[in-house]
């Protein structure tokens, strides 16, 4: 009976872990079609919309990664001069932002390319960050307290050119949030690359609620139980 009772405890201490570790709501850029309004909930009850200027949304998938661009110069990424838009309807944390096809030539004659983030935080605050790809698999984020990981083949000729921000922006609290590209400059390695920046949005992810961390706190709080009391059982 009581190895049972301890038996179903794991369970229930697993299970709780396990939806702790999957709350935190991902926005996807595969997600937005092809119309230049997106609006979708996440965050536990977070309205978020997002525009497209000055075209519409275009997809667009490449290394196994689908993002999303504008479908203006270079159809299904964000070019210089065209910009996604998000605001949400209270602020959010955000875990992490997901950018892809961002390179760092000579693939496709490009320069070191470069994305542009704004963030509006809720206290006011205005402040721009950059993303630029400086090698096969590494990017240098203007983000203090933040890291950057490449993702999948990482930026070759037919890869993904993917980058995870995690800890964007750290502790603070963003309201709207803006996607833009800014001019690079080409590698030594690569004097004639002059194929400026283009990229795209595969995703944005925020930090799980207040409620998802309690979840957790229970959670480990059963695993604890279950440790004491098998520790007694030993010991008595």
């Amino acid at each position: 009976m009581k190895k049972a009772l301890l038996s179903g405890l794991a369970i229930a201490a697993a299970s709780f872990l396990s939806t702790a570790a999957q709350a935190a709501d991902t926005i996807f850029g595969s997600a937005f079609g092809s119309s230049n309004t997106y609006s979708t909930t996440f965050a536990d009850g977070v309205n978020a919309t997002f525009t497209s200027a000055p075209g519409n949304f275009q997809l667009k998938s490449q290394g196994g990664i689908t993002g999303v661009g504008v479908s203006g110069k270079t159809a299904g990424e964000l070019d210089i001069g065209e910009s996604i838009s998000g605001v949400f309807s209270r602020g959010v944390q955000l875990a992490s932002i997901r950018l892809g096809l961002l390179f760092d030539g000579p693939e496709y004659g490009d320069v070191n390319e470069v994305a542009q983030i704004t963030a509006l935080f809720t206290n006011g605050e205005s402040q721009s960050f950059t993303l630029t790809a400086t090698g096969t698999h590494s990017a240098l984020w203007t983000g203090s307290g933040s890291s950057v990981v490449s993702v999948g083949t990482g930026a070759v000729n037919g890869g993904a050119g993917a980058w995870d921000i995690f800890n964007p922006f750290g502790t603070r609290q963003v309201s709207r949030i803006s996607f833009s590209a800014l001019a690079g400059v080409a590698a030594s390695t690569c004097s004639t690359c002059s194929n400026q920046s283009d990229y795209t949005l595969v995703s944005v992810t925020a930090v799980p609620e207040p409620q998802t961390y309690a979840l957790m706190l229970a959670g480990l709080g059963l695993v604890g139980t279950i440790a004491r009391r098998r520790n007694q059982r030993k010991t008595s």
